[in-house]
C-alpha cells in the first residue's frame, strides 16, 4: 500500500489520491483508514504526523469504494467529525458522497480528494490538479481553471465532469461559442462515434483487468496471512479448511463479485469444481508457485488438496 509521504513518491497509481499542501497519498486499495498512529495500532494516513493537531482519533475516518453506488464514500468515526466542502459530519452521521476536488478538513489539516481522469473503477471522474505549494490564505488550491462567468469569491468549484481528450479529426471548434460541428456530416457523425465506442470498448477491457488483477492480489495477501497465522513450518493446510477459513473472515467483506469468483462454485461450470467450492482459490493459488505449494492425495474417487506456503516449507 502507499503511504502518504511530503513531496514525491515512487508510486504514482491510484484509485484515488489525497493531496494537501504538504503531502500525497494514492489510494491503492478500496479503502483506507485516516487517523493517528498508536503503539497498538497503525492507519493508512497518519494525519497526526503531518500536523493534524490534537483532535485526531486514532481510527478518525475511514474512505472506501461503494461498489453498490459505485462511488467513494467517507464514513466519519472520531468524535471531532469531519469537515466536507465546509460542511461538518459527526460519526452517526450517513456516509458522506466524494466528488473529484473535494476539500477535506480533519482536525487542522486539509486536503482535497482528487478522482484521476479516467477511473478504473468506473465511478465519477474528475480533471488532473496539482497543489500549489502557497497560496494567499495559506490552504491548498487545486490546479485547476474555474468557469468563466462565475464570481472570483464565489468558492464554488467547477469542471468536476469528465476530462476529455479532443484529438478526433472530424470535429472543429466555433471560434467563441465553445460548441463544435462536424466537418463530414452524417458519416463523419457515424465515424466519430464508431471510435470513441471502440475507445471506450478498450478503456472498459483494461479497466477489469486492473480491477480483477488488484483483487487477485488482495486475495493472495490475505490467503498467506492466514496460513502464516494458523500453519508452522512444514504444516499444511487442508483447502477445504482454508476456504472455511476465507469464507468467516472475508465473505461479508470482500465485494460479492470477488466472493463469487473465489469463495463459491457459481463461475465454475465444470465437472472438476463439483462439489468444491474453493475450486476457483485453488485455480488462483496455482497462478502464484513462488508463493504457494499445492500438494494433491487421492482417497479413492476423490480428490484432496492441501496448501502451504513456500516459507514454511523451506
Amino acid at each position: 500500500m502507499a503511504t502518504a509521504v511530503g513531496g514525491g513518491s515512487d508510486v504514482e497509481v491510484g484509485f484515488a489520491k489525497l493531496q494537501g499542501e504538504d503531502f500525497e497519498y494514492y489510494m491503492q486499495s478500496y479503502s483506507i483508514m485516516l487517523g493517528r498512529n498508536s503503539k497498538k495500532s497503525t492507519v493508512d494516513v497518519d494525519l497526526s504526523s503531518l500536523g493534524g493537531g490534537m483532535n485526531i482519533s486514532r481510527n478518525h475516518a475511514r474512505i472506501f469504494y461503494d461498489f453498490t453506488r459505485r462511488r467513494f464514500s467517507l464514513e466519519v468515526l472520531g468524535k471531532n467529525g469531519c469537515l466536507v466542502e465546509g460542511v461538518l459530519h459527526l460519526p452517526g452521521n450517513p456516509n458522506v458522497k466524494l466528488d473529484s476536488q473535494d476539500l477535506l478538513q480533519i482536525g487542522d489539516k486539509e486536503f482535497y480528494f482528487l478522482l484521476p481522469v479516467r477511473s478504473i473503477l468506473g465511478g465519477p471522474l474528475g480533471p488532473r490538479h496539482h497543489v500549489s505549494g502557497h497560496s494567499s490564505a495559506g490552504a491548498v488550491v487545486p490546479y485547476q481553471s474555474y468557469h468563466s462567468g462565475q464570481g472570483s469569491g464565489s468558492g464554488k468549484k467547477s469542471g468536476r465532469g469528465r476530462e476529455y481528450d479532443d484529438d478526433d479529426d472530424d470535429e472543429d471548434d466555433v471560434r467563441g461559442s465553445g460548441k463544435k460541428t462536424r466537418r463530414d456530416g452524417p458519416e463523419g457523425y457515424a465515424s466519430g462515434e464508431k471510435k470513441r465506442e471502440g475507445r471506450a470498448k478498450v478503456d472498459r477491457e483494461a479497466d477489469d483487468q486492473q480491477v480483477l488483477q488488484l483483487e487477485e492480489k488482495d486475495v493472495v495477501s490475505s490467503v498467506a496471512t492466514v496460513l502464516s497465522d494458523l500453519c508452522g513450518p512444514g504444516d499444511w493446510m487442508p483447502m477445504e479448511k482454508l476456504h472455511s477459513v476465507i469464507l468467516k473472515k472475508y465473505g461479508n467483506v470482500w465485494h460479492h463479485s470477488r466472493v463469487r469468483r473465489y469463495l463459491t462454485q457459481e463461475d465454475w461450470a465444470i465437472p472438476e469444481a463439483k462439489g468444491k467450492p474453493w475450486y476457483g482459490l485453488l485455480m488462483l493459488l496455482r497462478k502464484y508457485p513462488e508463493h504457494f505449494v499445492i500438494n494433491t492425495r487421492s482417497k479413492g474417487r476423490v480428490t484432496l488438496e492441501f496448501v502451504s506456503l513456500v516459507s514454511l516449507l523451506s
